[in-house]
């Protein structure tokens, strides 16, 4: 059966509550053609692999994270946690046999505090940006 992208649930350690979207993280290496000569094929030879920066978000409630943000504001550049991924069947459980996706010693980078706008009627989000070294 296939997937929604609602059908995940992405936490970090020592924030409660999961969040609502992830971008990036994506798994990518470089390449660079080596020629002999006289060859007429190049080797292909990479880099090792990195780990795209990680953007999650979730909808702003005051009450419950505003001290959250002003806290997390102060430790950009030094927070390191762990983020984890897992893959939710239709009925939002935990897909069996699926196993989490795991970013450890994730590095907090940034802190989008919501947006404002009087004359919207938008939901507020706030974004916490990492960078990871590796998927453990």
């Amino acid at each position: 059966m296939k997937s929604a992208q609602r059908q995940f649930l992405w936490t970090v350690d020592g924030i409660p509550g999961g969040f609502a979207s992830k971008s990036g993280g994506e798994v990518t290496s470089d390449a660079t053609k080596v020629w002999d000569g006289g060859a007429t094929v190049p080797d292909v030879i990479a880099s090792p692999p990195e780990v795209g920066d990680i953007t999650l978000a979730r909808p702003y409630d005051p009450e419950n994270h505003q001290e959250l943000l002003t806290s997390l504001l102060a430790k950009v550049g030094q927070l390191r946690t762990t983020i984890s991924g897992q893959p939710l069947s239709g009925d939002m459980r935990a897909v069996r046999g699926a196993s989490p996706r795991v970013y450890p010693n994730a590095l907090l980078i940034g802190v989008r505090e919501p947006e404002s706008d009087a004359s919207s009627g938008d939901a507020a989000d706030f974004e916490l940006t990492f960078a990871t070294g590796g998927v453990g």
